[in-house]
């Protein structure tokens, strides 16, 4: 009966700390997303507002703030201290308007390893939608750095909304 009891005891001792320590990572991530969102300029990314989502070869990278293109002449979009970045120009907000990305007009993205800047020179951005005060878009690009062209991250099924206020 006494190793039943203290069996009990430490399974449910154990429940509790393991509850607490769930509740301390989600505590954390939390903080973490409220930190990345806070970057001076930035506007929190939120569905159904400032949006931008791609895949960098294959895996899914969900932008936490955007700054605004007005401020700076391109469509950014922060995770962590990662960020993609391309050209933006109000005028070209029309849906079906298409801009190619090259050496005088590239994609810039920046991501955490050996490399860490790139540049998109070959690749798209379509405006898809324009409605109200908010503009759409979908983009690719393949990039890559002259100091070690060999290396590229590809940057697929991207989407992005911006205000256009």
């Amino acid at each position: 009966m006494k190793y039943f009891l203290i069996c009990a005891v430490l399974l449910l001792s154990l429940g509790a700390c393991n509850d607490r320590m769930s509740e301390g990572k989600k505590l954390a991530a939390e903080i973490q997303s409220v930190q990345s969102a806070l970057r001076p300029g930035t506007f929190p990314t939120t569905e159904g507002g400032w949006t931008m989502t791609a895949k960098l070869n294959g895996v899914n990278w969900i932008a936490t703030s955007m700054f605004p293109p007005e401020a700076s002449s391109r469509i950014i979009g922060y995770y962590k201290n990662d960020y993609i970045g391309f050209p933006y120009d109000r005028r070209n907000m029309v849906v079906g308007k298409k801009m190619t990305f090259r050496e005088d007009n590239a994609a810039d993205l920046a991501v955490d390893d050996e490399i860490g800047l790139y540049g998109g020179r070959k690749g798209e951005m379509e405006i898809t939608k324009v409605d109200g005060n908010w503009a759409e878009g979908k983009f690719y690009f393949t990039a890559n750095t002259v100091r070690n062209s060999s290396k590229t991250v590809e940057v697929t099924d991207g989407f992005f909304r911006i205000s256009i206020k």
